[in-house]
């Protein structure tokens, strides 16, 4: 009866590959995008180490607020296939394929997942939210964080020696390099293994690691250092120690309503099946629980959890379902199977009503940018919401982008700015914050009911900021 599922499960997940390429092409950027791709642009393009992402810094700062690797890398991206919407989401896309490949290649050397189930967990990975979230919706660091897991993996669970205890000391830097959430997260996975398996082995493993975290804090202390932003990066990682408690924020993604009820439905099957409560299955889904219901709350207490983190939840779940799937049967524990297919059909969902929305926004977005050249000289300085960010980046006009509605710009710019060519709701913060009077010279047409930035406006300042 099901003797099809490999192919049809096949051609299911080659769509949602193709769903997913599809969103990264489509949707506007983000803020986190434009925080990070900013200062690699402006690298690439032979301006120095700068960024217009934040208008706090004044024109010319050093930027350094944030981890470097993410910069530096896209900076080599830009030098080899230019800059653009479609070459930064390349990058983007191609980092989350290219861990999500690593991680189900090492699922499959130890379990039996066929080509079928590989192809699946590739795809589960690219379309999750916990995940692809990461990559279509925020473009930031976290995109690495499955190649990084995988690179854990290797070592954690490798052949052991020396090569192993080199792979885990230069994991520590790479996480450095990248950003500080990945040194807090692997620290704990690491003390998690040594507690689970207390080998010599894996003693020196999570010490390999500790010096290599050690290294990559010293190699970056010294060119920040050089670089004049070592304290600016202090005090702005800083800020995000002590957030308050969201509820919310712990789990964004909606595919965690499905998955921690089959996780509890798992744990409670097998246990009054009569075959114990500490079996394989049962406990996959009670450490699934675990990790879903305790590794927020660990990052929390510390102050530091974000919902991009959302992966530190997904990426050891699918560790845990997938071989379980490999080696369920629709007669045995079957349901647990079609969970998974559910949440293809979830994330299909989603991505097909986004979709259509996107493609609209791309054409407002480029009347609005088409207007605005129109009207302004380059040397005439703009403030610019995010979502116009690659249209307006290759138009050559002085143009700061605002990082967060809530921060005011840096004063030269507050003073200085010409143009605000803006999404309809940060249209109330951004000209109270600047002052003056505006004058409103364009607006697109309204907008779809459930486009998020409204409709598009150019305003123009009519009066200086009142002394």
């Amino acid at each position: 009866m099901f003797a099809r599922w490999p192919r049809t499960f096949g051609s299911v997940a080659a769509l949602s590959l193709g769903l997913a390429l599809l969103a990264v092409l489509f949707n506007p950027a983000w803020t986190d995008e434009v925080f990070y791709v900013d200062p690699g642009a402006c690298l690439a393009l032979g301006k120095g180490f700068l960024s217009n992402g934040w208008s706090q810094l004044g024109h010319g700062t050093p930027w350094g607020l944030s981890n470097p690797g993410l910069p530096v890398l896209l900076a080599g991206w830009f030098k080899l296939f230019g800059f653009g919407q479609f070459s930064a989401r390349a990058f983007f896309f191609l980092a989350q394929l290219a861990g999500a490949i690593a991680l189900l290649r090492w699922v499959a050397a130890r379990y039996p997942l066929g080509r079928s189930g590989v192809l699946g967990g590739v795809a589960l990975c690219m379309m999750l939210h916990s995940l692809a979230g990461n990559m279509i919706y925020h473009a930031r660091h976290d995109a690495f964080a499955l190649l990084l897991f995988a690179w854990f993996l290797s070592h954690t669970f490798g052949v052991g020696g020396a090569r192993s205890r080199w792979s885990a000391f230069l994991l520590g830097p790479a996480c450095v390099f990248f950003g500080l959430q990945f040194c807090g997260y692997f620290a704990l996975a690491a003390a998690g293994v040594f507690l689970w398996r207390r080998t010599r082995e894996a003693f020196l493993s999570g010490l390999c690691l500790a010096f290599g975290f050690l290294a990559g804090v010293l190699l970056l202390r010294c060119a920040y250092g050089q670089m004049g932003v070592w304290q600016a990066f202090l005090d702005n990682r800083g800020e995000n120690f002590g957030r308050e408690f969201h509820l919310d924020k712990f789990y964004v993604s909606k595919e965690f309503l499905v998955l921690i009820p089959a996780c509890l439905g798992l744990v409670l099957m097998e246990g009054f099946s009569g075959r114990g409560w500490r079996n394989e299955v049962a406990s996959a889904g009670g450490c699934g629980l675990a990790l879903l219901l305790g590794v927020p709350i660990v990052i929390q207490q510390i102050g530091l959890w974000q919902s991009p983190f959302s992966w530190m939840i997904a990426v050891p779940l699918l560790l845990l379902v997938l071989p379980v799937c490999a080696t369920r049967s629709f007669s045995r524990g079957g349901w647990f199977v079609a969970v998974v297919a559910g949440l293809f059909l979830l994330s299909c969902a989603i991505r097909l009503q986004e979709l259509p929305l996107a493609v609209k926004e791309v054409d407002r977005r480029q009347q609005a940018v088409g207007a605005f050249r129109g009207l302004a000289t380059p040397r005439e300085v703009t403030l610019a919401s995010t979502s116009l960010y690659y249209d307006l980046r290759a138009s050559g006009q002085e143009v700061y982008w605002t990082y967060d509605r809530s921060l005011p710009p840096h004063p030269m710019i507050a003073r200085d700015v010409r143009w605000l060519v803006l999404a309809e709701i940060d249209q109330p913060s951004l000209t109270g914050l600047l002052g003056g009077s505006w004058e409103q010279v364009y607006i697109s047409d309204a907008a779809p009911p459930l486009a998020a930035q409204g409709r598009y406006l150019i305003l123009r300042r009519s009066s200086p900021t009142a002394p």
